[in-house]
């Protein structure tokens, strides 16, 4: 059960294909909140720390007009973050505090500008529950746990905490508060050998009224939702290949009232592995790309590295 946006302005000829990349932003910059991969949110054992080192590459390409393909907006976003876990019973079921601690270096360019940025990121925290399958076990009694079918709670705060600078046209930083809740149902017919999970995400934002750029006041954005699939497979003991989907739809994103035409519709497909490098150590690789999108919404792919220590 434990697993683990920057907004740019530009000219009325730009502002859509910038925004949209705000959007899809969302999804893939951030692999620790915003990006799942399988296995995310396996059983752990209580009264432990869980570390997670995530670093994600990922690179958009978007017809500045939100037609010309030749004109358009390339993008790229390298983020890091830690992510710091405490496991906890809760009335004898798994339970956990996390706090995120993402840094983002971007930059974006076109025929007709160039920017970049990097800093700290949204500071978060998230709190999560198993609703059934996952007993509090302690370390001792883990060692014996068989995997079972089970689905857990999850939900993340970010705070507009990150760098931010009004006059920027890209930030690590959004300004405002991100809210994240997330429900996973992971199947498992054998024992944990095969994985079959979905995830339903939602995501909801506050008004960042600091947003100067360009001659704009305030940026706000609807909800946005996400629904993943993940099948994976062991190889090996301590080995395993995962296929996943993603599906966004919503998040459109308004400047000063006026809606900018960006929501998402986005299906992206991946795959991924995982390796068990050493005791309570797991190494987790992730390739995903865009495969459907509306007109002038960004093509993008994404790379993901995820390190995972049990403590």
């Amino acid at each position: 059960m434990i697993g683990g946006p920057s907004t740019m302005y530009q000219p009325r000829r730009l502002g859509r294909a910038v925004a949209a990349l705000s959007v899809l932003g969302l999804a893939a910059s951030s692999s620790a909140v915003f990006a799942g991969s399988a296995r995310d949110y396996l059983n752990a054992p209580i009264d432990s720390w869980l570390t997670f080192y995530n670093l994600d590459y990922s690179r958009f390409v978007t017809p500045a007009d939100g037609v010309d393909a030749t004109s358009n907006v390339r993008s790229n976003i390298l983020s890091q973050s830690v992510v710091v876990t405490r496991t906890m019973d809760y009335g004898g079921r798994t339970g956990g505090l996390s706090v995120i601690l993402p840094y983002r270096h971007m930059e974006a360019s076109s025929d007709a500008f160039r920017a970049s940025a990097q800093g700290p990121s949204d500071l978060g925290f998230l709190w999560q529950i198993n609703l059934f399958g996952g007993p509090a076990l302690t370390k001792e009694q883990f060692r014996f746990f068989v995997p079972q079918t089970f689905s857990s709670f999850h939900f993340v705060v970010l705070t507009p905490l990150g760098r931010y600078d009004a006059t920027s046209p890209l930030n690590p930083g959004s300004n405002r508060w991100t809210f994240v809740p997330t429900i996973n149902y992971s199947y498992t017919p054998d024992q944990g050998w095969t994985w079959l999970e979905a995830y339903f995400t939602a995501k909801a934002f506050t008004i960042n009224s600091d947003y100067r750029v360009g001659g704009a006041s305030s940026l706000s954005q609807k909800p946005l939702f996400v629904i993943e699939g993940h099948a994976s497979r062991n190889l090996a003991q301590g080995f395993w290949v995962s296929a996943d989907a993603y599906y966004n739809v919503g998040g459109e994103t308004s400047i000063d009232g006026v809606a900018q035409g960006n929501a998402a519709n986005t299906l992206r497909l991946g795959g991924g592995m995982g390796l068990r490098v050493w005791t309570g150590g797991e190494a987790v690789l992730n390739y995903e790309r865009v495969v459907a999108k509306p007109t002038g919404q960004p093509d993008a792919q994404s790379v993901r590295l995820t390190i995972k220590q049990l403590w």
